[in-house]
């Protein structure tokens, strides 16, 4: 007479699985990283937050680094264009007309300086709002990544595993019984 023993065995496998779900469910929480990864993961949420380590540079805003590089790449070829072809090409224009002692001259040398430089200083507002924008957005995705990454993973004791068998086995022996 297997049949009285399944639904005892049944009956026990849930007390059992009750006494344990007060703990986890008989769950472990385990990490799902390893060692190297971690690492990774501790420095990146570091970088994150500001507090420097190896990975600092990936959200940081540098505007010291954006000016230098405006300075190379726009500000200096600008201020050399001007020197070499606009101060040239407006004095020559005074010079044909023997105006080039008039305070015209330099009224049209400065005015040209004028626009130069707020070209110049409007192209570098926006070279710095743009790279702090794009910082902004590196931060926004690294916050997404963390808080979506799958850091650790539930590993069941092996006694909740045995009686999962149990009452598994239980369950199908009570479907064979009665189904047929």
């Amino acid at each position: 007479m297997p049949f009285p023993l399944i639904p005892l065995l049944a009956g026990l496998g849930g007390v059992g699985a009750g006494m344990f779900a007060s703990k986890g469910g008989g769950q472990n929480k385990v990490s799902s990283l390893d060692p190297t990864q971690k690492k990774l993961y501790e420095q990146y949420a570091q970088a994150l937050g500001g507090g420097g380590g190896p990975l600092a540079d990936i959200f940081g805003f540098d505007p010291e680094k954006v000016r230098d590089l405006y300075t190379q790449q726009y500000a200096e070829p600008a201020y050399q264009q001007f020197q070499e072809e606009v101060v040239p090409g407006i004095t020559g224009q005074f010079r044909g007309q023997n105006l080039q002692q008039s305070s015209y001259l330099g009224g049209a040398l400065g005015k040209a300086g004028t626009d130069v430089q707020k070209n110049l200083d409007s192209q570098l507002a926006n070279m710095l709002y743009q790279a702090e924008q794009q910082s902004l957005e590196r931060k926004q995705g690294g916050i997404n990544q963390l808080l979506n990454m799958q850091t650790f993973a539930y590993q069941q004791s092996p006694f909740m595993q045995f009686l999962q068998q149990l009452v598994g086995g239980a369950g199908k022996a009570v479907g064979s019984q009665f189904g047929g």
